[in-house]
Protein backbone atom coordinates (compact mmCIF):
# COMPACT_ATOMS: atom_id res chain seq x y z
CA UNK A 1 0.00 0.00 0.00
CA UNK A 2 1.68 3.57 -0.97
CA UNK A 3 1.11 6.24 1.09
CA UNK A 4 2.22 10.48 0.21
CA UNK A 5 2.62 12.39 3.53
CA UNK A 6 3.71 15.64 3.93
CA UNK A 7 5.52 17.20 7.25
CA UNK A 8 6.34 20.34 7.46
CA UNK A 9 7.02 21.58 3.63
CA UNK A 10 9.01 18.01 2.55
CA UNK A 11 6.79 15.27 1.01
CA UNK A 12 7.51 11.96 1.27
CA UNK A 13 6.26 8.50 -0.45
CA UNK A 14 5.87 5.51 2.15
CA UNK A 15 5.44 1.89 0.67
CA UNK A 16 4.24 -0.55 3.12
CA UNK A 17 4.35 -4.34 2.66
CA UNK A 18 3.75 -7.02 4.69
CA UNK A 19 6.61 -9.73 4.69
CA UNK A 20 5.60 -13.08 6.69
CA UNK A 21 5.83 -11.80 10.39
CA UNK A 22 7.91 -8.43 9.63
CA UNK A 23 6.72 -5.29 7.98
CA UNK A 24 8.95 -3.36 5.23
CA UNK A 25 8.71 0.06 5.06
CA UNK A 26 10.19 1.75 1.95
CA UNK A 27 10.47 5.80 2.54
CA UNK A 28 11.68 7.40 -0.68
CA UNK A 29 13.00 4.12 -2.46
CA UNK A 30 14.69 3.17 1.12
CA UNK A 31 13.94 -0.29 2.77
CA UNK A 32 13.36 -0.14 6.00
CA UNK A 33 11.98 -3.53 8.09
CA UNK A 34 9.55 -3.13 11.03
CA UNK A 35 7.87 -5.55 13.26
CA UNK A 36 4.54 -3.68 13.50
CA UNK A 37 1.84 -4.56 16.10
CA UNK A 38 -1.19 -2.54 16.31
CA UNK A 39 -2.37 -2.53 19.99
CA UNK A 40 -5.95 -0.23 19.65
CA UNK A 41 -7.37 2.41 16.98
CA UNK A 42 -4.75 4.71 17.52
CA UNK A 43 -2.06 2.95 19.06
CA UNK A 44 1.18 0.83 17.28
CA UNK A 45 3.98 -0.81 18.91
CA UNK A 46 6.62 -1.30 16.72
CA UNK A 47 10.55 -2.44 17.13
CA UNK A 48 12.68 -0.28 14.56
CA UNK A 49 16.46 -1.36 14.48
CA UNK A 50 16.20 -3.47 17.94
CA UNK A 51 14.27 -0.78 19.36
CA UNK A 52 10.52 -0.91 20.88
CA UNK A 53 8.68 2.11 20.34
CA UNK A 54 5.25 2.84 21.23
CA UNK A 55 3.16 5.20 18.47
CA UNK A 56 -0.03 6.73 19.16
CA UNK A 57 -1.85 8.19 16.23
CA UNK A 58 -4.72 10.69 16.11
CA UNK A 59 -6.35 11.68 12.92
CA UNK A 60 -8.83 14.46 11.94
CA UNK A 61 -9.50 14.24 7.85
CA UNK A 62 -6.51 14.06 6.06
CA UNK A 63 -4.18 15.94 9.23
CA UNK A 64 -2.95 13.34 11.69
CA UNK A 65 -0.88 14.34 14.92
CA UNK A 66 1.58 11.46 15.66
CA UNK A 67 3.51 10.77 19.20
CA UNK A 68 6.30 8.67 18.83
CA UNK A 69 9.12 8.29 21.25
CA UNK A 70 8.35 11.96 23.28
CA UNK A 71 8.21 13.88 20.14
CA UNK A 72 5.12 15.31 18.46
CA UNK A 73 4.71 15.49 14.40
CA UNK A 74 2.25 16.93 12.42
CA UNK A 75 1.63 14.62 9.39
CA UNK A 76 -0.53 15.99 5.89
CA UNK A 77 -2.08 12.91 4.21
CA UNK A 78 -1.71 13.52 0.25
CA UNK A 79 -4.33 12.14 -2.38
CA UNK A 80 -3.18 11.54 -5.82
CA UNK A 81 -5.94 14.05 -6.63
CA UNK A 82 -4.32 16.59 -4.54
CA UNK A 83 -1.09 16.31 -5.78
CA UNK A 84 -2.01 16.64 -9.20
CA UNK A 85 -4.00 19.80 -8.02
CA UNK A 86 -1.05 21.53 -6.40
CA UNK A 87 2.32 20.29 -7.82
CA UNK A 88 3.97 23.30 -7.09
CA UNK A 89 3.61 22.36 -3.07
CA UNK A 90 5.41 19.17 -4.12
CA UNK A 91 9.29 17.85 -3.30
CA UNK A 92 11.10 15.08 -2.67
CA UNK A 93 10.91 12.26 -4.49
CA UNK A 94 8.27 11.74 -7.56
CA UNK A 95 7.22 8.24 -9.09
CA UNK A 96 5.86 9.15 -12.61
CA UNK A 97 3.57 6.01 -13.26
CA UNK A 98 1.98 5.05 -16.62
CA UNK A 99 -1.78 5.88 -15.83
CA UNK A 100 -3.21 2.73 -17.80
CA UNK A 101 -1.83 -0.05 -20.21
CA UNK A 102 0.75 1.46 -22.72
CA UNK A 103 3.69 1.55 -24.90
CA UNK A 104 6.87 3.86 -24.14
CA UNK A 105 7.08 5.93 -27.49
CA UNK A 106 9.26 8.06 -26.23
CA UNK A 107 11.76 9.11 -23.12
CA UNK A 108 12.42 13.11 -23.22
CA UNK A 109 14.26 12.80 -20.62
CA UNK A 110 17.35 11.32 -19.27
CA UNK A 111 19.16 10.26 -16.05
CA UNK A 112 20.66 13.96 -14.38
CA UNK A 113 18.00 15.90 -17.01
CA UNK A 114 16.92 18.79 -14.69
CA UNK A 115 12.86 19.33 -15.40
CA UNK A 116 10.63 22.11 -14.13
CA UNK A 117 6.80 21.52 -12.91
CA UNK A 118 4.52 20.47 -16.10
CA UNK A 119 7.78 19.39 -17.97
CA UNK A 120 6.88 16.61 -20.63
CA UNK A 121 9.21 13.68 -19.64
CA UNK A 122 7.75 10.63 -21.40
CA UNK A 123 5.66 10.14 -24.06
CA UNK A 124 3.36 7.11 -23.82
CA UNK A 125 0.51 5.27 -26.73
CA UNK A 126 -2.61 3.79 -25.12
CA UNK A 127 -5.60 3.09 -27.30
CA UNK A 128 -3.56 4.59 -30.32
CA UNK A 129 -3.60 8.07 -28.70
CA UNK A 130 -0.31 9.60 -27.58
CA UNK A 131 -0.38 11.19 -24.03
CA UNK A 132 2.62 13.17 -22.93
CA UNK A 133 3.50 12.90 -19.04
CA UNK A 134 4.60 15.80 -17.16
CA UNK A 135 7.01 16.16 -13.87
CA UNK A 136 4.75 17.45 -11.37
CA UNK A 137 7.93 18.94 -9.61
CA UNK A 138 11.07 21.09 -10.61
CA UNK A 139 14.05 18.88 -10.30
CA UNK A 140 16.53 16.19 -11.57
CA UNK A 141 15.32 12.62 -13.18
CA UNK A 142 17.10 10.49 -10.83
CA UNK A 143 16.21 6.98 -12.91
CA UNK A 144 14.90 5.80 -15.55
CA UNK A 145 13.10 2.58 -15.15
CA UNK A 146 11.47 1.64 -18.70
CA UNK A 147 12.99 1.87 -22.40
CA UNK A 148 11.03 2.91 -25.74
CA UNK A 149 9.31 0.53 -27.03
CA UNK A 150 8.12 -1.50 -23.97
CA UNK A 151 4.62 -2.18 -23.01
CA UNK A 152 3.55 -1.56 -19.78
CA UNK A 153 1.06 -1.85 -17.14
CA UNK A 154 -1.27 0.57 -15.48
CA UNK A 155 0.76 2.06 -12.42
CA UNK A 156 4.09 0.79 -13.47
CA UNK A 157 6.73 3.51 -12.57
CA UNK A 158 8.45 4.92 -15.00
CA UNK A 159 10.71 7.15 -14.11
CA UNK A 160 12.02 9.16 -10.95
CA UNK A 161 12.59 13.13 -10.01
CA UNK A 162 13.79 13.90 -7.21
CA UNK A 163 13.54 17.68 -5.85
CA UNK A 164 16.79 19.87 -5.72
Amino acid sequence: MTYIFKIKDQVYKIDIEKEKDQTVIQIDGKDIPVEFQKIDDNLYSIILENKSLTIGVSRNGKNLQVFMDGDLYEVEAISERDQRKSPQELSGVQEIRSPMPSRIVKILKEVGDEVEVDEGVIVLEAMKMESELKSPIEGNVTDVLVNEGDSVEAETPLLIVSSK
